[in-house]
Order: structure tokens, then C-alpha cells, then sequence
């Protein structure tokens, strides 16, 4: 087999495990209108206010989304997207200009999927099936938000960080003798960005889980001993932990 075509199988894999609902020739379909992108640490995908072309999914890799403040000085990261995850659905299905309300850059070496703006709207008019996965994504986003800006304003940084690394450890982890190694090369400034802590208050939440024995480490890499202890810590119930299995 060509590399060419590995390829194209690998992203026809990757579209039916996103779009579970489709059937293998609706996929089939779905991959031919589909691009394949790869994108550097740190490069930027989409700027706040720019038009907005299409979706794009993370088939690897990690993404932070967010806005500008009102003065364009500052930004704020809103969300992380992980495999499996997309952006741009809004500036393709609602019917006003097609620009992008929010930023997206990548945190590592990332590759997404790109469907062009007018090829999936043209795809969602005879496929509508395609709507129940998008609907049962955004549900999941939704839930995860809500759930997110409860917990920043009133929970503690451990319940935080074990809820992150619970959900990081889904996507990234690799499991080894001593523990669910997390294989993911982002630096501690990216994870405390992520909880919205400076890097000094993250060191002391990392510190405070080694000597707990939730963690275990290896130069610096960050190895999970034991997820029930952090499920646990995180006091987050089943039905939380079965949507963080699948949205970061």
C-alpha cells in the first residue's frame, strides 16, 4: 500500500471513530472532502475575527482556544482541545458573517482534519446524520463549561489538578509497570495556563501529589500511580467521569 493511501485510511479511520453515527460509505464520502493538516509548537490556526473557513478537528496533538480582551492587550484561554476535538462549527452553521469568534493556536506539533466551509454544509444537506454526532459533541462541550466555571470559582487547586490530569491521562496516558506515564511534551507553564494558576502554584500542587503517592517521577515527567486516588480527590461522580473520558 502507497503512503498516499495509508493515509487516506488512517484519516477514514479516524472520521468514523469522531462521526460514529455516519455509515462506512457516508464516511467514505466525508473523507473525500477532508484535508489533512499539520501545524508546528506554538503556531497559530485561527485569529480572533478572521474569516472563518471551515472546521477543523485534532486528529493529534493539543490546542488552546480563547479570546483577546477588549483592548487587544491581553488573552485568555477559555478551553483545550484534545484528539478528537473540534473548533469552528459556529462560524459554519449559524447564519450570520463567517468569522471566528475566538483564537486557536496549537501547544504541541498537532495535525487537524479541515472541511472547507462550503463542501460540509453542502455534505450536512444529504447526510444529515452527521448532526446527531455534532449535537452529542457540543452537549458534551456544554456540560464540561458548565462543569469548568463551577469548579474555578469555588473548588481548590487540588480538586483542579487531579480533574486535569485525569482528563489528560484519557488522552495522553501510556501505561508502563509503574504507572499511567503521561506522554504529553507541554511545558508546566502550558498545564498552570491551563488551570489558571501562576507555575509556582502548580509546582506545589505536583509536589503535594508525589508525597501523597498519587504521582510518581522520572526527570520531570509526570506519572500517575494509582487514578482512583485522583478520581477520588477530584470528588467528581460517574457521570462526570464518563464525559471526561471523552472531552478534555
Amino acid at each position: 500500500m502507497s503512503k498516499h493511501n495509508q493515509t487516506d485510511l488512517a484519516v477514514t479511520r479516524f472520521l468514523a471513530q469522531v462521526f460514529p453515527s455516519l455509515e462506512k460509505a457516508e464516511i467514505d464520502e466525508l473523507s473525500k472532502i477532508s484535508l489533512r493538516t499539520h501545524y508546528g509548537e506554538n503556531e497559530l490556526i485561527a485569529q480572533e475575527g478572521s474569516y472563518a473557513s471551515g472546521i477543523y478537528i485534532v486528529e493529534s496533538g493539543l490546542l488552546s482556544i480563547g479570546k483577546y480582551s477588549s483592548r487587544g492587550r491581553s488573552k485568555r484561554c477559555l478551553r483545550f482541545l484534545a484528539v478528537g476535538e473540534m473548533f469552528g462549527l459556529e462560524a459554519v452553521f449559524l447564519e450570520r458573517e463567517a468569522i471566528h469568534v475566538q483564537f486557536a493556536k496549537t501547544l504541541v506539533e498537532s495535525t487537524l482534519i479541515f472541511f472547507e466551509r462550503s463542501n460540509i454544509l453542502a455534505y450536512s444537506k444529504d447526510h444529515p446524520r452527521l448532526f446527531k454526532d455534532l449535537s452529542r459533541w457540543l452537549a458534551r462541550e456544554v456540560i464540561m463549561l458548565e462543569f469548568k466555571l463551577t469548579r474555578e470559582t469555588v473548588e481548590s487547586l487540588d480538586r483542579n489538578l487531579a480533574l486535569l490530569l485525569l482528563g489528560l491521562s484519557n488522552k495522553y496516558g501510556i501505561r508502563e509497570e509503574d504507572g499511567l506515564h503521561l506522554e504529553l511534551p507541554i511545558s508546566r507553564q502550558t498545564l498552570a495556563e491551563m488551570l489558571g494558576v501562576s507555575v509556582e502554584t502548580l509546582l506545589r500542587g505536583l509536589k503535594r501529589f508525589r508525597e501523597l503517592d498519587f504521582l510518581g517521577s522520572e526527570h520531570g515527567k509526570i506519572i500517575i500511580l494509582d487514578t482512583s486516588k485522583l478520581a477520588e480527590r477530584a470528588r467528581v461522580d460517574d457521570f462526570y467521569l464518563s464525559i471526561l473520558e471523552e472531552t478534555l
